[in-house]
């Protein structure tokens, strides 16, 4: 269980704990945390994570949950339910992955939620970017967020009070398939991988304050020369230009290599190349990988949409 303190107390607050739960039902795994909020200071735990595999689900069933898929998100979401309840929580909030999305008979899900007492959001990648936003920063102005998702990648900022984001329905799977898999070196995987991005993320903002990813420590702990560790959130770009210029100079065998051998290649190396896309395009000199995951986003929109936090 992970819990992390995202708010600075309003100096002239003063309030009783206020509770809500929050679940991301991704394409690979349900997420589920619990917020609670005293005196302006949001605090959030992750509280498990269950795999449901529901893009595999759909592509392989016809664009179709299956009936004892569906049984089983029931289950999960009924007793998180029950959890919040017991812990005073009055609301609890979802937000849905792409697989749901796209399953044709997702109003199977919907209904499911419903009946358990889940409000549960149909959102799109531009929706999926804002709740990143809020969970990579509290909602501080000026940021950029990225976040590279298993069927999806974002890019979100700020500017003017208003969050904008750019969203693409690739993720690092069909990125991996796409653009490295096949290629003999990492500099034509490179070359073919910033072609698509160059052509879906070009209003993207220069020189924002910090840039925040989800979803994006194992690719940072790689390039931090450590796979294996999980406090290794800040990446620097001289540290990972290093990294790639080693992994550019490999020959095609050393490289077919690495990719058939390395944990987690389909999400580090389209990770990795993402990452020094968006830092040679805005600007910055560093990232950091933010431990929280989605639903952490819909617990800071909740207590700001309730009026009672302090940005």
């Amino acid at each position: 269980m992970n819990a992390n303190n995202i708010q600075n107390p309003s100096p002239d607050s003063v309030e009783s704990a206020r509770q809500v739960g929050a679940i991301d039902l991704g394409s690979k795994n349900f997420k589920f945390v619990f917020g609670h909020q005293v005196n302006g200071v949001i605090t959030t735990e992750l509280i498990r994570k269950e795999r449901f595999e529901l893009g595999k689900e759909v592509s392989e069933n016809n664009g179709l949950i299956g009936e004892e898929k569906i049984a089983q998100v029931k289950q999960s979401l009924s007793q998180f339910v029950h959890y919040c309840r017991e812990r005073g929580a009055p609301d609890v909030l979802a937000i849905t992955a792409s697989a749901i999305r796209n399953a044709r008979n997702y109003q199977r899900i919907r209904d499911v939620a419903h009946e358990v007492g889940v409000s549960l959001e149909f959102a799109d990648g531009a929706r999926e970017g804002e709740i990143g936003y809020f969970a990579a920063t509290g909602g501080t102005p000026n940021m950029l967020v990225t976040e590279v998702g298993s069927k999806s990648m974002q890019v979100t900022w700020e500017r003017d009070g208003d969050i904008l984001s750019r969203s693409v329905s690739v993720g690092y799977e069909q990125a991996y398939e796409s653009f490295i898999e096949h290629e003999s070196t990492l500099r034509e995987a490179e070359k073919k991988f910033h072609k698509f991005l160059d052509g879906n993320f070009r209003e993207i903002p220069q020189h924002t304050d910090q840039y925040f990813a989800l979803a994006a420590n194992t690719a940072t702990c790689f390039a931090s020369g450590n796979l294996d560790s999980e406090g290794e959130r800040t990446l620097d770009k001289d540290r990972l230009d290093r990294t790639m210029a080693k992994l550019r100079t490999l020959p095609a065998s050393q490289f077919n290599e690495l990719k058939a051998s390395l944990p987690k290649a389909e999400k580090i190396l389209p990770g990795l190349i993402f990452v020094q896309y968006i830092m040679k395009r805005t600007g910055h000199s560093e990232m950091f990988a933010s431990p929280n995951e989605l639903p952490v986003g819909l617990v800071v929109e909740y207590f700001l949409d309730h009026g009672s936090a302090s940005i």
